[in-house]
């Protein structure tokens, strides 16, 4: 089963972190934190590599185009599967010297339904 739901949160490596202190701390420490909860399917990471300022009809995006580093993708198969992800945290927490804080600058984050568009088979 694919995943209805998503948690999607851009952000910023904190400033003073390098690039490679962040990934050894998000691949070694973090990733396997939150994946060690059973209610998430999978995390997607997606480095930003610009913005892009017009639409694909020309049309500008934004008069101001948000910039940060990346943004991350949590997958859910559902609403409960989500709710249990955050009831299991309550019970399991992950120990602030391991958490993002000092480390990530978060610039959004909201909860997403997924709905798919995909091209019919010729």
């Amino acid at each position: 089963m694919s995943s209805t739901l998503k948690a999607i949160l851009g952000y910023n490596i904190v400033e003073g972190v390098s690039v490679e202190e962040y990934e050894a701390w998000l691949w070694d420490i973090h990733y396997p934190d939150l994946l060690a909860n059973p209610f998430i399917d999978h995390v997607e990471l997606n480095t930003v590599v610009r913005p892009i300022t017009t639409t694909s009809a020309g049309t500008a995006t934004a008069e101001t185009p948000l910039v940060f580093d990346r943004i991350a993708e949590l997958h859910f198969i559902d609403h409960d599967a989500y709710a249990n992800y955050l009831n299991w945290f309550e019970e399991h927490p992950i120990p602030r010297e391991r958490s993002p804080e000092g480390r990530s600058e978060f610039v959004f984050y909201v909860l997403t339904e997924v709905k798919k568009a995909e091209r019919q088979p010729r």
